[in-house]
């Protein structure tokens, strides 16, 4: 990565985050962070709808959804792991499926269509929720979103086997620098939220899928799946930048584990 690609990067990450961070985009700008973060304007996609055309499609995307959402190629790859692992249909009611921390909902998006059943979903942030509930109804999307905290959701979410399956992706803040990513530091902290999601379901196992890049700091990944199976790691296809990619990490947890 030269320097002014380093810089481009980083600028509009602080863009994102920051002055961006509750502005609706443009399409010129969606374009730039396709262009910028994902090596190509058409790598940006949401919902099936690639940067240059979301404008046009009538998407709402703010600055904060572009700089932590899961575009579709990683989206798809994720919902045909947990597909995989669900193995074929039992002929008993699917498996609960929740993303705790949806943002812009387009991997709940694409795990009710490949999974077939309707998923669950927590935003606390009133815009990106008014912003995402606006997207995924657009798309004809099959999930149920709640303005509502991940503890409270799984509150009202009562077990239903061992397939059931949590998605976790709390924001990273301060958790995420240029040296890595401290699983330990988020908010919440990931042992907090495995813990919670546990206690809700009486501690009966269940499914874990985490999103992480590869540059994990102070072993905060092992740490906080210590009591965990570890069944499958998958990487973006196309790295950031900064030389980092996507992962998401597939874990049972539970009694058993």
């Amino acid at each position: 990565m030269t320097t002014s690609t380093h810089d481009a990067y980083y600028d509009l990450c602080l863009r994102l985050l920051g002055p961006w961070r509750t502005t609706e985009l443009t399409g010129a700008q969606l374009c730039e962070v396709g262009e910028i973060v994902h090596g190509a304007p058409e790598r940006f996609s949401l919902y099936g709808v690639a940067a240059p055309a979301m404008a046009a499609a009538g998407l709402r995307i703010l600055g904060r959804t572009a700089a932590e959402c899961c575009v579709d190629t990683m989206a798809r790859a994720v919902a045909h792991t947990i597909a995989d692992l669900h193995g074929p249909p039992d002929g008993r009611d699917g498996p609960l499926v929740a993303e705790l921390f949806c943002g812009s909902g387009n991997l709940s998006l694409h795990l009710g269509r490949v999974l077939n059943l309707p998923v669950h979903a927590a935003e606390l942030d009133p815009l990106v929720h008014h912003a995402t509930r606006h997207n995924l109804s657009r798309m004809g999307a099959p999930t149920r979103l709640r303005l509502i905290d991940y503890r409270d959701l799984l509150s009202q979410l009562p077990a239903r086997g061992p397939r059931d399956t949590y998605i976790v992706e709390p924001p990273w803040g301060p958790a995420i620098t240029p040296a890595g990513l401290d699983l330990l530091g988020t908010s919440p902290p990931v042992p907090e939220i495995l813990a919670d999601i546990l206690r809700a379901r009486g501690h009966q196992p269940c499914l874990i899928a985490i999103k992480t890049i590869d540059h994990i700091l102070h072993d905060s990944l092992n740490v906080a799946f210590a009591d965990a199976h570890h069944l499958r790691t998958i990487a973006s296809e196309w790295p950031f930048p900064d030389g980092t990619r996507m992962q998401f990490h597939f874990y049972r947890l539970g009694p058993g584990a």
